[in-house]
């Protein structure tokens, strides 16, 4: 009977990384200066940084969709950084309220909402993780919030950093991402204690040295599997040997990448060289080729909701396409009727929402060729 093969020894591999910290203490700048990074801006907040970005996500469909062209395009980068995620949390909260026809995920009985949205986060950290597969880091950045905890036995109170995620019973996000990642960097100002010495009071001082701890206290969590020092100077040298060395990148683009053969500048006379094999032709009459929006159709797309027509240019969708899926696939709107002309509702609780099927559909179409 043939058996499991066995690995020795330490393997480097992409990493898991969430920083998260106070406010204005640099979080967007450390996950810029890890190896060739390409951010997902949820909230806006890296207009300022020369980094190479997605378009900002208008939707919880339009993130998972850039998630996963870096899955299927792991050329494009060596770290993929979501910021931050507790702002990718909202743009959950906003799909799920508007597949259930909601106002808010408080509204679903007995806190269910809570476990949608906890099923759509554990949705992106598993495409997260086939980001890793992939040989590409993944960092997370998010806001904190304080939390008071009193000690029982009138032993007093203290503050605790946490992660701004939302925690229910039956929903916790702020856990399933701890859980998920391999470390957790808490970043804050150094802060000093000095004693007056002649009144005696103790006061904070200092605010301008800028750390990273990474083991977990009873005031914030941070954990790291690497034997890292608890303390540490916050930028990426203190963690750089760490990672892989990232592998070169050719012909790099946001938008997909080629590999670029590279030719020896001299080839040795003696040696022998064969021609490369030529690749077999494609068959044309099995490929969809996109076509462009006429300038008819782009004045129309003025009046969609903006998060409906980032998603058609993400993946080149005409309005005849989705009219199809709508009116002859599933009856919802009648034969005939323009995309311009659904109501907003249908737009905002049906289309964006489920998204993804309706691109399921219109692919296996065009993988067809058939006509819309």
């Amino acid at each position: 009977m043939a058996g499991f093969e066995i690995t020795r020894g330490k393997q480097m591999k992409a990493l898991k990384v969430l920083i998260y910290g106070v406010e204005g203490v640099g979080k967007t700048t450390l996950a810029a200066s890890f190896p060739d990074p390409v951010f997902i801006d949820c909230e806006g907040g890296t207009d300022s940084y020369d980094i190479a970005r997605f378009p900002r996500p208008t939707s919880w469909e339009m993130l998972l969709q850039e998630v996963q062209q870096v899955i299927d395009t792991p050329s494009m980068c060596s770290t993929l950084v979501i910021d931050t995620i507790d702002w990718a949390e909202a743009k959950a909260i906003e799909s799920i309220c508007a597949k259930n026809k909601v106002a808010g995920i408080e509204d679903f009985g007995w806190s269910k909402g809570y476990t949608y949205l906890n099923e759509e986060i554990g949705k992106l950290l598993n495409k997260l993780s086939e980001v890793i597969d992939k040989g590409v880091n993944v960092v997370l950045t998010a806001h904190m919030a304080v939390r008071t905890i009193t000690l029982p036995d009138d032993a007093g109170s203290y503050d605790r950093y946490e992660l701004k995620l939302k925690t229910a019973k039956n929903g916790n996000n702020s856990q399933l991402v701890k859980e998920w990642a391999d470390m957790i960097l808490f970043c804050n100002f150094k802060q000093y204690v000095v004693e007056d010495s002649k009144t005696k009071k103790k006061k904070a001082t200092g605010g301008k040295e800028r750390v990273m701890y990474t083991s977990r206290t009873s005031v914030y969590d941070a954990k790291n599997r690497f034997g890292l020092p608890d303390e540490l100077p916050m930028k990426f040298e203190s963690i750089a040997h760490l990672f892989a060395s990232a592998p070169e990148k050719k012909a790099k683009d946001l938008f997909g990448a080629q590999n670029v053969e590279v030719i020896p500048e001299s080839v040795p006379a003696s040696a022998s060289v064969s021609a490369p094999e030529a690749p077999m032709p494609p068959n044309i009459e099995s490929m969809w080729v996109p076509t462009p929006y006429s300038p008819e159709e782009q004045a129309e797309m003025q009046k969609y909701d903006p998060r409906l027509v980032d998603l058609m240019k993400a993946n080149d969708v005409h309005a005849n396409e989705i009219e199809w899926v709508a009116a002859d696939q599933k009856g919802y709107m009648p034969k005939g009727q323009s995309l311009g002309e659904y109501p907003a509702d249908f737009i905002q609780q049906w289309v964006i929402p489920f998204w993804s099927n309706i691109m399921q559909m219109i692919t296996e179409r065009r993988d067809k060729t058939l006509p819309f």
